[in-house]
């Protein structure tokens, strides 16, 4: 199972504004992957950390020093070089702790972060005012994976675990009070 983010998955949940935004945030987003390259390798280090890989520009110069990676140009970085990078930080498990939370957990980072959002913008609708997407407003809740073992008793498949999350009681009564969060 995939821990890290894929580029559309950074898109759709780490770029793209809540459902409620001006269209023309969404438009923006829609356009970003054409801007977005080249990168300098401090950005895309970055980027990768957005991703879910504790990667610092150190680290990939020495990618591209190891042959891992090949630039066409040096401090040029391109989808397809950062994303043979994602692939090498993935093997490695470098993760950045949420990432490696979610590792523990038994589900990917999109599977934390998706829930999380749908969380955040069925809250902020029921309660008329932005609730963010940050986990310390809410309650997560997990569901174990579960194995499937054969006739013998060996593990032959795992299945992700389902995350959910609930608003904290005292986020809650903030917002009942009709105060911001």
């Amino acid at each position: 199972m995939r821990i890290g983010l894929t580029f559309d998955e950074y898109i759709d949940l780490k770029l793209r504004p809540h459902s409620r935004a001006d269209r023309a945030f969404h438009q923006a987003v829609d356009e970003a992957p054409e801007t977005m390259f080249p990168m300098a390798t401090v950005t895309a280090a970055n980027h990768l950390r957005s991703r879910g890989y504790d990667v610092r520009p150190p680290m990939l110069d020495v990618l591209v020093k190891n042959g891992v990676v090949t630039l066409a140009q040096q401090d040029v970085w391109t989808r397809a070089d950062v994303d043979a990078a994602a692939e090498y930080f993935e093997d490695g498990q470098f993760f950045v702790p949420y990432a490696a939370m979610c590792h523990a957990l038994g589900c990917s980072y999109a599977d934390f972060l998706r829930p999380l959002r749908e969380a955040s913008e069925r809250e902020s609708q029921k309660y008329g005012r932005h609730v963010p997407d940050n986990d310390q407003y809410f309650v997560m809740h997990r569901v174990p994976p579960r194995g499937v073992t054969d006739k013998e008793g060996d593990l032959v498949e795992v299945k992700p675990s389902a995350i959910s999350f609930t608003l904290c009681d005292d986020i809650k009564e903030r917002l009942e009070r009709g105060e911001e969060v």
